[in-house]
């Protein structure tokens, strides 16, 4: 693993900064347009129903011979899952051009902020997460201020960067009830009040499910977690117990975290509209949307990182038992952690396409009599495997 040795200065440090930030911005943009096409495909073979087959539109112009060639992928068994592909440029085009309408007795100054603060917190979060625990490869030499430089696999390593992820994910519940209040309408105030009770009641056992590898590492750096975890470096073989049960619990709070099923009680449409953003629409409502599949990400690196093994192969600390030499397998790679990302979506679309939501108090219930309890049981046994072994 290459480790930064090239002093840089301060406009070399600006420059890779920006490009690594973009690099990070373009690959979530890619991604969360994907996962919604991806979504409706998984729901739909779940369910065993159609979903996205054709691009909406007519049969003249350009929307006519995509849909011709997208309607032959069904016969080709290996391409028909990605019929109705291009629909996730539809709906883009669709949100930046629809109209944006503003209640006349809403406050448009905050109805306006709340999307922005909500897309800024879920994004601001990339800043601290490692995708890979060194230099990822070095700029070509040919290029001018920044040739031979390395690309850091992380935009920043913090000495506390878990505690800054919390911190910053938790400011999101903040343009879900601001929006909501701004709106000046009674559904989306409804969603938001319990949008806000379900965020602060979660946030107590996924902080506590996380404390579980911070206690395990002895460190807060995302980077330095995620490697101690994996590699199982002077980590008892009993750790693996705490972190198999931290990982669903963990797993569960995201769900209630991200506001997604079944959890979804701040949108809840079958009951609520639309919930909290029922007043939105055009690029604010983009924004929102945005956000969700954001902190999906965000959910699925922490949940990689910390329980899944990360860049490693294997989960839970057993990439132990792999001797570092053997090729491929006994190193770190970024597309490993890439892999287990995408499989925790998937895990998000599984479960929205298969349980049902739960009744307000079913969802109070589980966090506050099961879960807690359940993590602090957790934390001591944690506690008891790193100080008593």
């Amino acid at each position: 693993m290459p480790t930064q040795a090239i002093p840089m200065t301060l406009t070399q440090t600006l420059i890779m900064g920006v490009i690594q930030i973009l690099a990070v911005l373009i690959v979530i943009f890619i991604i969360v347009p994907l996962t919604t096409f991806a979504e409706r495909k998984v729901i739909g073979y779940i369910q065993v129903r159609l979903g996205a087959t054709r691009l909406a539109g007519g049969h003249v112009g350009i929307t006519g011979p995509m849909n011709r060639i997208m309607w032959g992928m069904g016969k080709v068994p290996m391409l028909s899952i990605l019929r109705g592909l291009p629909i996730f440029i539809a709906d883009a085009l669709k949100l930046i051009t629809k109209e944006d309408i503003i209640p006349a007795k809403a406050d448009r100054g905050v109805f306006t902020l709340a999307p922005i603060i909500s897309v800024m917190a879920a994004f601001g979060v990339f800043a601290c997460v490692a995708y890979y625990p060194g230099v990822m490869f070095y700029m070509p030499k040919s290029w001018p201020v920044i040739g031979g430089l390395p690309f850091q696999g992380f935009i920043t390593d913090v000495n506390v960067g878990l505690l800054f992820i919390l911190g910053l994910a938790s400011v999101g519940v903040y343009g879900i009830v601001l929006g909501a209040w701004a709106s000046n309408s009674k559904y989306p105030l409804l969603g938001s009040l319990r949008s806000a009770a379900q965020i602060v009641s979660y946030e107590v056992p996924l902080t506590l499910s996380l404390l579980v590898p911070v206690l395990l590492s002895g460190s807060l750096s995302f980077k330095d977690m995620s490697v101690a975890l994996s590699t199982g470096k002077d980590l008892n073989p009993l750790a693996i117990i705490p972190l198999f049960i931290g990982f669903f619990v963990y797993l569960t709070c995201g769900f209630a975290e991200t506001n997604r099923v079944p959890f979804d009680l701040a949108e809840a449409e079958t009951e609520l509209v639309a919930g909290f953003h029922t007043e939105y629409s055009g690029m604010k409502f983009g924004f929102f949307y945005l956000a969700e599949y954001a902190n999906m990400i965000v959910v699925s690196s922490l949940a990689t990182a910390f329980f899944l093994g990360g860049h490693y192969l294997l989960p839970f600390g057993l990439q132990r038992f792999i001797p570092a030499t053997m090729p491929i397998i006994g190193g770190p790679s970024f597309f490993f952690f890439f892999a287990k990302i995408l499989c925790i979506l998937f895990v998000f679309l599984w479960v929205r396409a298969t349980l049902p939501r739960y009744r307000y108090d079913q969802l109070m219930d589980v966090g506050w009599k099961y879960l807690i309890p359940l993590t602090l049981v957790n934390l001591f046994l944690a506690a008891i495997i790193r100080f008593a072994f």
